[in-house]
């Protein structure tokens, strides 16, 4: 059998394809944002035009209206190799040829849906192309639908290399065509690691996650998979390091929406996300660990996505995002729990933005950096909510940049990392709000990255994960402000992962979740760091009835 797996990190993206909303599935998240958008190949002398538009529409019509002619004339591959026609075949993924592959898929009543494409190989033109996929097997196995990727490579017209890439993954339960399926050796085969070792059952990516003095709460997230809308998470896991114990966070009573916000104000988680279908809008909830109950909470003002905000010890405060026109908001909301009502915000002396980082100081939100869709920002500003005013603050002795966390130390926002025109920063600097004024750190010993977690120990910034275009990490460093040095974490026991949740716990820093690459499984485990000790240790949550 072909193997296609990991290709995908390898990839030079020339294009993407978005099908939905704004803020719609992991293809978003995942291939639109894996580089800065160049423009497509130039024509040239046996490329199909346009490139690789073309090749897609008629594959998938043809393919979908049944059309054997069509697709041979197509697809002149020798063999084809797609792992979801092997489940149905129930012997082999290898195809001798076309008929065998499109009889088997169609005997099945399978169905694809383009949910977008990106181009690779420089030597060869080649594009991956993102599918959703339904059938009467998979619906006869309890499945609604799979994300799979078919990788083509092309001579002229023509498709002459047909390969799947990438895990299977089922709505709603990732690991779920494994299990249907397992029977055919090449599913067994090819079962991912987190599905074998049940931690899939939990996974998610850029969920929200805190911790309560008591316990870490993670919440919401998406799945994995390349589906049109995302495969979004509505439930949550409590965990408590003292005794390692888990349980699950029921759903929350509403439509999915990925979240974006939260906060714990003593009694309640409170989260705030957005949602793509049918229409873009912010939704929120509050989440009581006490009696396991949810209320929603109504968000008055219009459609909203990609803001970052802050929880001031008594009221969220919501900031940037763009608002579907060719403006981004400069005007925020908060939100005062206790009474259950809404202000807007001034507007902020600096572009609106998304990507961006903020922070609380304990009387100001800090932002910095992101991007307005024009160009990447290396400027920010403080907002005091008390006085409902706003500062612009120092220029940074950085660059510009998005997708970086930014930290309160107690005297200095830190900030390291990120990525900007699709290169990844290994520097960073520390604001001091007090004087106005910033310090470039010294150099670190991590790589350039983005889509990395930090935590704030009481001594040292604490770095983890990350994502750098071509791989993800498993590796950390710890920096010290009051010596500027850096120290190596020891190596954890975990895979490789971004798009994760890090959330220190008075004397320990808890890693959860993530993706080792986009498209694929998210990660259901996590770990747990001792700084003192310099050692980690795997947890995998271990949930009985709730």
């Amino acid at each position: 059998m072909i193997k296609g797996r990991g290709r995908t990190a390898a990839l030079i993206v020339l294009s993407a394809l978005i099908l939905g909303a704004c803020d719609g599935g992991e293809l978003e998240r995942g291939v639109a944002e894996r580089a800065t958008p160049t423009a497509s190949p130039e024509k040239k002398k046996g490329l199909c035009q346009p490139f690789p538009d073309r090749l897609i529409d008629e594959f998938v019509a043809a393919y979908n209206s049944r059309d054997l002619t069509g697709l041979q004339n197509l697809v002149t591959a020798p063999q084809i190799v797609d792992l979801v026609a092997g489940g149905y075949a129930g012997t082999s993924s290898t195809f001798d040829d076309v008929a065998e592959w499109a009889e088997t898929s169609w005997d099945a009543d399978d169905r694809m849906k383009m949910t977008g494409y990106s181009a690779f190989s420089p030597t060869k033109w080649g594009f991956q192309m993102h599918m959703s996929r339904g059938s009467d097997t998979l619906r006869d196995h309890g499945i609604e639908r799979v994300a799979t990727t078919l990788d083509a490579i092309s001579d002229g017209c023509q498709i002459t290399s047909l390969t799947d890439s990438g895990p299977i993954q089922a709505k709603g339960e990732p690991c779920a065509f494994y299990d249907a399926f397992r029977t055919v050796a090449d599913v067994a085969s090819d079962e991912p690691g987190s599905c074998a070792d049940g931690s899939s059952e939990h996974a998610r990516t850029g969920p929200s996650a805190l911790f309560t003095d008591e316990r870490m709460l993670v919440w919401g997230g998406d799945r994995g998979g390349l589906f049109t809308y995302g495969d979004t998470a509505m439930d949550g896991l409590s965990f408590d390091p003292a005794s390692s114990r888990w349980s699950r966070i029921r759903p929350a009573p509403l439509p999915a929406f990925r979240p974006e916000v939260s906060a714990w104000t003593g009694t309640e988680l409170i989260v705030f996300g957005s949602k793509t279908r049918p229409h873009y809008g912010v939704l929120g909830a509050a989440y009581r660990p006490a009696d396991r109950s949810w209320r929603a909470i109504e968000f008055p003002y219009k459609e909203w996505s990609g803001f970052e905000g802050i929880w001031t010890e008594s009221e969220l405060v919501l900031w940037g995002g763009p608002d579907h026109s060719n403006r981004p908001r400069q005007r925020g909301a908060v939100y005062d729990p206790s009474s259950g009502t809404w202000r807007r915000t001034s507007p902020a002396p600096i572009g609106g933005r998304w990507s961006h980082a903020v922070t609380w100081t304990g009387s100001e939100m800090v932002v910095w950096g992101g991007t307005d869709a024009d160009t990447d920002l290396s400027d920010g500003a403080a907002y005091n909510p008390v006085t409902d005013s706003w500062r612009e603050i120092a220029p940074a002795p950085i660059s510009a940049r998005q997708w970086m966390p930014i930290t309160w130390t107690g005297t200095e926002v830190i900030v390291w990392g990120g990525s900007s025109y699709s290169t990844n920063k290994a520097d960073g600097a520390a604001y001091d709000p007090a004087l106005d004024s910033w310090r470039s750190l010294s150099r670190s010993p991590l790589r350039g990255r983005h889509y990395h977690s930090a935590v704030w120990s009481g001594q040292e910034l604490i770095i983890f994960g990350g994502y750098n275009y071509h791989r993800s990490f498993a590796d950390g460093a710890a920096y010290n402000p009051a010596t500027d040095r850096w120290r190596k974490l020891a190596r954890a026991p975990i895979k490789p992962r971004f798009n994760h949740v890090s959330i220190w716990t008075g004397t320990e820093m808890i890693v959860f979740g993530g993706t080792w690459d986009f498209g694929h499984i998210a990660l259901g485990d996590g770990a747990v760091y001792d700084p003192t000790a310099n050692q980690w240790r795997r947890v995998v949550p271990d949930i009985g009835v709730d």
